[in-house]
């Protein structure tokens, strides 16, 4: 039993009424009878539930960690409040959120930590919440419309409902503020703003107005962290509460070995080392490089990534970082799904655990989005992008909270755009999500048909490699709510796939899907006309994986001219400068040179120096990403001394790389390049 204890700047009689409720209600059953005197004791276990009033529930984030900020739930009274969305709230917390394998291998209660730690379920499937809870609506509308809330505030509010009690409130807070700092964000405080889509001013006489299509279209700009692209939300703050989750597994083990070398007399092991093993299409390589660093964690990261599958500016950013000991970065002669597929043989592989752990101390997990811990920072900047739309200034104000929104989001392995519809599930009023593809466009071909089939399909190389992926990760956690948490369903989905290279979905589950998700393909030429398009028009310049999402975006307007427009967000997921040579090409309708083969460093450089001059020529007011022009200086400075490491397409010899970085690692801390 737990010893209830209520505070916060709520009145005294709302105060007593929830705790009276909550220590009657039958359902409950975790809190004894309130005693005065066990909430002053240290030793006692307590429950802390803080109500505080709408306008100091913003102030409070300001204040110091003291004892008032120590609690184990938050609710924000105001006068739409009531009794029941309290308890509601605290039995979702202490009943209801509980992790377990989207294909039911998992049988004991398994902590938020425990999930960020292992990365991936043993049988295989991805960790997710049992059941996504939905927001009192008196909190809803507070996210959504309190006046003065920072996006720190936001996600403390949004990730502490997609979490349990092993990660505690105040520790998060710190950690916010840690990842977002903007320092790391280009000194703004709102890392993602959101822009409308609008006409030169003044229209230049040559140019045509901008198509209908684009109007009511908001940009939301992912790409002001400190590697350029959308993946840094979650990989600024994934690394601090993965050493959160190493750091008390190892304390339990150290304690547990205490108690038993008091007796035995035997020597205490040391704490085992962890190594992240990540797959990237491009971004989530130097996006997770960057968040272990800038952490100062303790772990190794080793990635993967297809040798000709990622742009010059992105293996430029992941070797920046390369220093063979605590950081080591590989090409693979193959595609993404190779390298994602290895990844999770890898965990699979027991033999190989048992030996890293038995001879090395080593222990493996991941950073890609099959983490849980990794895909939920994303859905907050779906609730601040809401917020801005319902507290936006102008001449025609903001929209109405509960006015539904669209959105668009270039989609390759699904974690972004699942983040948008975990969003939805919360209670967010979202309308449609618009899955963009390119020509790899078998999540297209699934929204629209049901049935995913992979079995004549290659990767085909386009100008927006993250988008260039056939096995979706994601779309296994989507059957997983789509079926009401069915692991049956979704664990044969999953064979099917893995054996026939297909498998379809039909009924109540393609009809609650298509409810939801609408598709749109983009071909490389629809992709630079787009780029072009926006930018003669708008004189915004887009990277060509939200040129796929604006692609998209205007199929889906035209699509549905006859529906009443409401706010259609692209989620624009990378800045141009990632991708300096499909950006100049669409801009200026000219055919380049082929970009530097990707075994060969000096050739990156030159190339992205000249291609960046060339842009800022043709496009004025255009700038190249700071974290990229560093990134640049610092991979020329190691030009003379740096080979670019490439491996086959052979998982035992990937298997012996990672072998080797595990026996060489050394020291505690990473060494900052530059």
């Amino acid at each position: 039993m737990l010893s209830l204890c209520v505070s916060g700047s709520a009145s005294a009689s709302v105060r007593d009424s929830v705790e009276a409720e909550l220590i009657s209600d039958s359902r409950l059953q975790w809190f004894s009878e309130k005693n005065e005197q066990s909430h002053r004791n240290e030793s006692a276990k307590l429950f802390r539930l803080r109500i505080d009033t709408s306008n100091a529930a913003v102030d409070s984030n300001h204040r110091c960690d003291d004892d008032d900020e120590l609690y184990d739930c938050c609710f924000a009274w105001s006068d739409e409040s009531t009794v029941g969305e309290v308890v509601q709230e605290v039995m979702s917390l202490l009943c209801r959120r509980q992790f377990l394998s989207t294909r039911g291998g998992t049988k004991c209660v398994i902590s938020f930590l425990s999930v960020v730690r292992d990365g991936l379920a043993a049988d295989g499937g991805l960790f997710t919440l049992c059941a996504v809870p939905r927001v009192a609506l008196s909190q809803l509308k507070y996210i959504c419309t309190a006046p003065q809330l920072s996006y720190l505030q936001t996600a403390q509010m949004v990730l502490e409902r997609l979490i349990d009690t092993s990660l505690p409130p105040y520790v998060l807070r710190g950690q916010l503020r840690e990842a977002y700092d903007p320092s790391h964000w280009g000194g703004l405080r709102d890392v993602c703003p959101l822009t409308p889509l609008a006409p030169r001013v003044p229209m230049e006489a040559t140019l045509r107005a901008p198509t209908t299509d684009w109007q009511g279209v908001y940009v939301l700009e992912l790409y002001h962290g400190p590697t350029a692209a959308f993946k840094d939300f979650a990989l600024q703050l994934f690394p601090l509460y993965f050493d959160t989750a190493v750091n008390t597994m190892c304390t339990t083990l150290r304690d547990d070995a205490s108690r038993k070398d008091e007796i035995s007399g035997t020597t205490v092991a040391s704490s085992p080392h962890y190594m992240i093993v990540t797959a990237t299409s491009g971004d989530t390589g130097v996006a997770a490089i960057s968040g272990f660093v800038n952490a100062h964690s303790p772990c190794s990261v080793m990635v993967l990534y297809p040798l000709r599958g990622v742009s010059p500016v992105q293996q430029m950013q992941m070797l920046s970082y390369d220093n063979g000991t605590s950081v080591r970065v590989i090409g693979v002669e193959s595609d993404f799904d190779f390298c994602q597929r290895t990844v999770k043989d890898l965990f699979a592989d027991n033999y190989l655990g048992r030996r890293l752990e038995s001879e090395l101390n080593v222990r493996l997990s991941s950073a890609n989005s099959i983490n849980w811990g990794r895909l939920i920072p994303q859905v907050v900047y779906y609730f601040w992008s809401y917020r801005k739309l319902v507290t936006q200034q102008g001449p025609s104000g903001g929209i109405a909270f509960g006015y539904k929104v669209d959105f668009v989001v270039p989609s390759g392995n699904f974690g972004n755009i699942l983040a948008a519809y975990v969003a939805k599930l919360m209670g967010l009023p979202v309308g449609i999500l618009v899955v963009a593809s390119n020509n790899n466009d078998v999540l297209h071909e699934f929204v629209k048909t049901g049935v995913y089939d992979i079995r004549y399909r290659c990767v085909v190389p386009t100008a927006s490699p993250s988008i260039d992926i056939l096995k979706a990760s994601n779309v296994e956690r989507l059957l997983f709510f789509l079926s009401n948490g069915n692991t049956d369903y979704v664990r044969t989905r999953m064979e099917e796939l893995e054996v026939e290279k297909r498998f379809e979905v039909s009924g109540e589950i393609l009809q609650k899907m298509q409810e939801t998700f609408w598709s749109s393909s983009c071909d490389e030429e629809q992709c630079a006309a787009t780029i072009k398009e926006v930018f003669d028009t708008t004189g915004h310049l887009l990277d060509p994986h939200t040129a796929v999402a604006m692609h998209a975006a205007a199929q889906f307007h035209r699509a549905h001219v006859c529906t009443p427009q409401r706010p259609l967000v692209v989620v624009s997921t990378a800045h141009w400068a990632k991708f300096p040579t499909p950006v100049l090409r669409a801009v200026l309708g000219e055919e380049l040179a082929q970009t530097p083969d990707s075994t060969a460093t000096t050739g990156v450089a030159e190339s992205c120096r000249t291609l960046y001059n060339r842009v800022l020529a043709s496009c004025p007011g255009a700038t190249v990403h700071p974290a990229i022009g560093n990134a640049l200086a610092v991979f020329e400075a190691k030009l003379d001394t740096f080979a670019v490491r490439t491996v086959k397409a052979d998982i035992s010899v990937i298997r012996n790389e990672l072998i080797n970085l595990a026996s060489s690692r050394a020291g505690n801390l990473y060494s900052v390049p530059g």
